[in-house]
C-alpha cells in the first residue's frame, strides 16, 4: 500500500455533530479499523480553511494525501477552496443538515458507510465553480435566496434554533422584504437585461423538474436560472413547485448553461449566497466553472446517478 497522510477536520458546529457522542474518537477508531491511521481534529467552522491550507503546504512527500472534511456544505466548500487544483483528495463525512454535495456525489449519509468510501480511496475528478474568486461546490445566488440565508442564520442566533427550525420564520421575513431588481447578465451567447427577484447559479446542471438534483458533477458548465415570475403569488408558489417537481421552465424560470457569466446592476455591492452562506460582494459578479479541479473520494463516477 502506498504511503498515505490523512487529516480529518470536523466542524464542531455542524448539524449532526452534537447528536453524536465523542465524534472525534468514533471517526479515528472507525478509520483505524479500516486500515487508515488519521489525525482527527474538532475545529470551528471558521478554522477549516486555515487548517486545510496548513495540511496542503506540509504535504511534500510522495504518496497519497487525503483531507477529510466532516460537516455540511459550507464546511466542504471551505475545504474544496483550498484543495482545488492540488493533488490532495477530499474525503466527505456528511455531518451537516442538508448535505447536498454528498448526496449528488453518491456518498452515503450514514457515518459508517461514509467511512467505507474514504477507506476505499477511490478518487474521481469533479468541477468546482467560483464567483469573484470564491469557490463553491453547489450553488450561488443573488436576490431572494441570499436574503433568506441571512435571515435564517440570524434566526438561529436569536433563538438558538437549528437550521430546519429557523426556515419558517426566515421565509416569512424574506417574502415581506422581497424586491425585484434590474440586472444585466452577460454569458457565452450574449447579454440580456432582466427584472428578477433572484438569479441562481449552479455548479453543473440542476434539474428544476427533478427536485433540483444534479446527474453530473463534471459537465464543465454553470446552470443559471433567472426567476421570471412577476407576481407575489407566483413567487410564493415557486418553492412548492420545485419541491413537487412541478416547475414550468418556460413561465417560472429562464435557463442558461454557460461556462462563465457576468452579472451587473446599478448597485455597488450585493448580498450573495455561496453554498448556503450569505456574504456581501462588490459588483460586477464574475462566475466561472473550473473543470475537473477537485479530486474527491467516491464509490461511483461523478457522471452517473
Amino acid at each position: 500500500m502506498p504511503e498515505v497522510a490523512v487529516l480529518v477536520l470536523i466542524n464542531d458546529g455542524a448539524g449532526a455533530v452534537a447528536a453524536l457522542d465523542d465524534i472525534a474518537t468514533t471517526v479515528h477508531v472507525g478509520l483505524l479499523k479500516r486500515g487508515i491511521e488519521a489525525e482527527v481534529r474538532l475545529v470551528a467552522g471558521g478554522q477549516i480553511s486555515e487548517a486545510a491550507s496548513q495540511f496542503v503546504s506540509q504535504q511534500t512527500r510522495s504518496g497519497e494525501n487525503i483531507l477529510v472534511a466532516g460537516g455540511g456544505d459550507g464546511t466542504l466548500s471551505s475545504a474544496a477552496a483550498v484543495l482545488a487544483e492540488t493533488e490532495v483528495a477530499l474525503g466527505v463525512l456528511p455531518l451537516g443538515t442538508l448535505n447536498h454535495f454528498a448526496k449528488d456525489l453518491g456518498v452515503p449519509l450514514e457515518l459508517e458507510a461514509a467511512m467505507d468510501v474514504i477507506a476505499a480511496r477511490r478518487p474521481v475528478l469533479v468541477d468546482v465553480a467560483e464567483v469573484n474568486g470564491r469557490v463553491f461546490l453547489n450553488n450561488s445566488s443573488i436576490g431572494l435566496y441570499p436574503f433568506f440565508v441571512a435571515e435564517r442564520s440570524a434566526e438561529q442566533k436569536r433563538r438558538g434554533a437549528g437550521k430546519l427550525a429557523a426556515i419558517g420564520p426566515a421565509l416569512v421575513r424574506t417574502f415581506r422584504a422581497v424586491s425585484w431588481q434590474l440586472v444585466r447578465i452577460s454569458a457565452d451567447s450574449g447579454a440580456d437585461q432582466v427584472l428578477t427577484p433572484c438569479v441562481f447559479v449552479g455548479n453543473n446542471f440542476y434539474d428544476a423538474g427533478d427536485f433540483g438534483r444534479r446527474k453530473s458533477l463534471s459537465s464543465r458548465e454553470l446552470c443559471v436560472y433567472v426567476v421570471t415570475q412577476r407576481t407575489w403569488l407566483g413567487l410564493a408558489l415557486l418553492p412548492f413547485k420545485i419541491a413537487l417537481g412541478l416547475i414550468d421552465t418556460h413561465r417560472d424560470l429562464e435557463l442558461l448553461r454557460p461556462s462563465r457569466i457576468e452579472i451587473t446592476s446599478n448597485r455597488r455591492e450585493t448580498l450573495v449566497s455561496v453554498d448556503g452562506e450569505a456574504t456581501r460582494m462588490k459588483m460586477p459578479l464574475h462566475f466561472q466553472t473550473r473543470a475537473a479541479a477537485l479530486k474527491v473520494l467516491s464509490f461511483r463516477d461523478p457522471d452517473t446517478k
